[in-house]
């Protein structure tokens, strides 16, 4: 059974879905944000959203490549994450991601270049740290984690979603403070969804 804080959170998603944003949002004061780029995936609002879809999170720098062939073109205002622009395998924009952040809140739409949603994320925070998060993609599939924390680290996640066994509990691995690994356990047998 999926909790209700989940199921609160996938109506709000289901919401931003289906509005679409004002021509030119997240454009705002462009000139005056700062950018990054990746060679692939980089950064997810949702905690270990990238390692939970098996990809390992690529480095974000500075400088510009000369090939945008799968690239991310991040857009930052006072650290935080505005806008990503997603480059295909023609090196033209495919995909635009949109980031809101709130007080106790951080939400994420992905549309396509055809400026369709096609994806929503949203990480409800408390006390600072990630209590819960939930993907919702246009075509109604879902996966939604509740997480558990030590001294303010998230140790593990509780999953709820349309393509998994409710209430697998997945847990973090670590080794010198980076994240080496993401695993459950199945007739007392680690099954890795992750690792490095």
């Amino acid at each position: 059974m999926i909790p209700e804080s989940c199921k609160n959170l996938l109506k709000v998603l289901k919401c931003k879905l289906e509005t679409m944003p004002p021509e030119g949002e997240g454009d705002h004061c462009l000139e005056d944000m700062e950018l990054k780029w990746s060679k692939g995936p980089g950064f997810s609002i949702m905690p270990y959203g990238l390692e939970l879809a098996g990809v390992v999170p690529c480095p974000i720098g500075i400088s510009e490549p000369k090939n945008k062939k799968n690239c991310f073109k991040y857009f930052l205002v006072d650290d935080f994450f505005a806008k990503a622009e997603i480059y295909g395998v023609s090196s033209t924009i495919v995909e635009t991601e949109i980031y809101e952040n709130d007080i106790g809140e951080s939400y994420s739409i992905r549309f396509d270049d055809d400026g369709e949603a096609i994806r929503a994320v949203g990480v409800v925070f408390k006390d600072e740290v990630p209590s819960i998060s939930c993907r919702l993609e246009d075509d109604g599939e879902y996966w939604c984690y509740e997480y558990r924390h030590e001294e303010g680290e998230i140790i593990s996640m509780v999953v709820h979603a349309t393509n998994s066994v409710p209430g697998t509990e997945i847990f973090v691995e670590r080794k010198e403070g980076g994240v080496v690994g993401l695993y459950f356990y199945n007739q007392g047998a680690k099954v890795y969804v992750y690792k490095v």
